[in-house]
């Protein structure tokens, strides 16, 4: 019985896909964990951690991107699963030792920072996955097999944050094992990963280059060279100038982020501080309507998404995706307003913001699935054979950029004008809507000329 559909694939990416596939089994345990929202939560509900922490916490996975600028030229020209199992490696240690934090002030600092470093060394296996899929992977399939692989992490990713929801309600203390835990899973998930092989990537790396002055279709930037800022960035630039439309979908980019993170802190706070389900349950509650909701959607609606990627191209699919996400926007917005006031605590007001962020989770989680599949393959659409991981370092980067102002201005935006904040998100998004919609018309237009 072909339960994992490896029969439907073409020949040669049968391998792939299967490795791939029994690799996110275990890795999706410890990535629901690092990943997303769920750490936030653990700052707010077990750490007691104030505005800024919360706020922090929220765009540490954004910010981790940061280091994929440096990640995607170091992985330029080097095997790259053996990069990518040493930078799980690393997260794994990092999220191993949460389990020997303290519950104290100091301890939820220590705690950020455990987070933040797995999580930037988490960018660097998705800057891997990036080459592993742009050339394991035909492109006419390319959306549904990532929505496949993708639907598997949704599964695992739900069942495990709501898992250890209910334990840290039950316990206070419950991250000193949950954590250990999902890095043991991680072990498990690095020995899976260094099964999987990248095709051409021996011919590939037989082409690379080093000096100066000489030719080749790769050229590998020296160890010094991919750290330095300075470079690291003069090299994103001019990749950006050399390809402007790569640039303008870039700039969409930003808007649709920052649309997006400038509410994400917005979301934890009301729904911890405002909608409180008790000691009993409310990590549970918040759990479910921040992260498990939208992974339940994410997951049952990935391979239409998928189908629909194939055949509408990145720039139109943005588009419907997008338009997703603004209604989103605009139930989190009445949500919001139901949440906070005087009111609040009436009965029928409560119950109105709990439906609203249950809607507001689910056209999340719809929106999610779309972006996911956009944000993983969107770069390839304008990257050459050779500049995959390129492109994608950029991209990663430039989320990390905005992860790490949105959120806090976001945070700086409540405190100040309160829920009109909303309004300013909603605007990023139409802008970022218009931007998608221009490109996608100029490329019919050249397309059919």
């Amino acid at each position: 019985m072909d339960l994992l559909g490896v029969g439907r694939l073409p020949f040669l990416s049968r391998r792939s896909y299967k490795n791939e596939f029994q690799h996110l089994l275990a890795w999706s345990v410890f990535a629901g964990v690092v990943e997303g929202q769920f750490a936030s939560l653990v700052m707010a509900r077990t750490f007691h951690g104030g505005d800024l922490l919360i706020a922090l916490s929220t765009a540490t996975p954004f910010a981790a991107n940061l280091a994929s600028l440096a990640w995607g030229f170091l992985c330029t020209g080097r095997p790259k699963i053996r990069l990518a199992t040493r930078f799980a490696a690393g997260a794994v240690l990092c999220v191993g030792c949460i389990g020997a934090v303290p519950n104290t002030p100091g301890g939820a600092v220590c705690f950020l920072l455990q987070i933040a470093a797995a999580q930037a060394l988490l960018a660097g296996v998705v800057t891997v996955r990036s080459a592993i899929w742009r050339s394991n992977y035909p492109v006419e399939l390319r959306g549904q097999i990532a929505a496949r692989l993708q639907s598997v992490r949704a599964i695992i990713a739900v069942v495990t944050v709501q898992t250890a929801s209910a334990l840290c309600d039950g316990d206070g203390n419950a991250y000193r094992y949950v954590f250990p835990i999902a890095a043991v899973f991680g072990v498990v998930g690095i020995r899976l990963l260094a099964r999987i092989h990248i095709r051409g990537e021996r011919s590939e790396l037989r082409r690379v280059v080093t000096g100066s002055g000489a030719t080749g279709t790769v050229r590998r930037l020296h160890l010094g060279a991919v750290l330095s800022p300075v470079r690291a960035i003069g090299e994103m630039i001019r990749v950006l100038r050399a390809d402007r439309r790569f640039a303008r979908y870039q700039v969409a980019q930003l808007f649709h982020g920052v649309s997006n993170l400038l509410t994400l802190p917005i979301i934890v706070l009301v729904v911890t501080r405002e909608l409180p389900g008790g000691d009993r349950w409310g990590f549970w509650m918040s759990g479910g309507l921040i992260v498990g909701l939208p992974a339940l959607m994410l997951l049952g609606t990935l391979s239409r998404w998928g189908r629909l990627f194939d055949s509408l191209g990145v720039l139109r699919f943005r588009v419907v995706n997008v338009s997703c996400w603004v209604v989103g926007l605009l139930l989190g917005m009445f949500g919001t307003l139901m949440a906070v006031g005087e009111h609040r605590s009436h009965p029928k007001y409560f119950l109105a913001a709990v439906v609203l962020f249950m809607c507001r989770g689910l056209l999340y989680g719809l929106a999610q699935a779309g972006g996911k599949l956009a944000w993983n393959l969107g770069h390839l659409h304008f990257a050459q054979a050779d500049q995959a991981e390129i492109y994608m370092g950029i991209h990663v980067f430039l989320t990390g950029v905005r992860g790490v102002i949105a959120p806090l201005a976001g945070m700086l935006l409540w405190r100040t004008i309160g829920w009109p904040v909303w309004l300013i998100a909603i605007g990023f998004a139409l802008a970022s809507l218009t931007l998608y919609a221009m490109l996608a018309r100029e490329e019919r237009s050249r397309l059919g000329s």
